[in-house]
């Protein structure tokens, strides 16, 4: 049976293990976990403050993750970190009034951290390819605005710089999600930047080079 009731949860005061061990430790035995995961069904009463200094030194220094936990459970929780359905997640993170632009953006910028300690080397299934997509889909869809200037011009600028930034990783696979990110954030500087990676890497194969073009059309699914 598929999970049903919403439980509440009260992670104030967790040590930053016991951070890890709520977003990682999870059992992932049935499919049907990962159709109606856990963090679809938990209201987390958290300190945002807390949350992001916790995020930001998971973020940096990610590799120690390997050892510690299966690749369904990574898989599971770095979905669960970039998702609109947990409180606590990156994802409203980034829009917490509550906390400092300044903080807000050095958590965006440590996600280049992420790709470069721990995505370039295990790229799991697809959270690692759909990151940018949750985190930047709002400007595609009108959520978030360029012309309205604040946050939603600031951060659409950080998210552009730690994008362009992970195509200075060896890594395709990392290249791939910044690609897909990019084709979402809508960008002015999208289709320059892209024109540059593609001068660099002019042995690419047909299919991501269409992906590359696509992304600087915003035109991505």
């Amino acid at each position: 049976m598929l999970m049903s009731r919403t439980l509440e949860i009260d992670i104030r005061g967790f040590s930053f293990e016991e951070f890890v061990a709520y977003i990682f430790d999870r059992p992932v035995v049935d499919k049907r976990l990962k159709q109606d995961p856990w963090y679809w069904h938990e209201e987390v009463l958290f300190d945002p403050s807390t949350v992001c200094d916790n995020y930001f030194r998971l973020l940096r220094q990610p590799a120690f993750l390997l050892e510690r936990f299966s690749r369904a459970q990574l898989d599971l929780a770095f979905w669960a970190i970039q998702s609109p359905n947990l409180a606590c997640s990156v994802y409203f993170l980034i829009w917490e009034r509550d906390l400092p632009f300044f903080s807000r953006e050095m958590l965006a910028r440590t996600m280049f951290d992420l790709y470069r300690g721990f995505f370039a080397i295990e790229a799991l299934d697809q959270s690692s390819a759909m990151w940018w997509d949750s985190l930047c889909y709002d400007w595609q869809c009108g959520n978030r605005r360029r012309e309205r200037g604040g946050e939603d011009l600031s951060m659409q600028n950080v998210m552009f710089e730690t994008l362009s930034k992970i195509f200075d990783l060896d890594s395709q696979t990392c290249h791939g999600a910044a690609l897909h990110g990019l084709g979402h954030l809508q960008h002015p500087h999208t289709e320059e930047l892209i024109n540059d990676y593609l001068k660099k890497h002019p042995s690419l194969t047909k299919e991501r080079r269409d992906y590359a073009l696509a992304a600087a059309r915003f035109q991505v699914m």
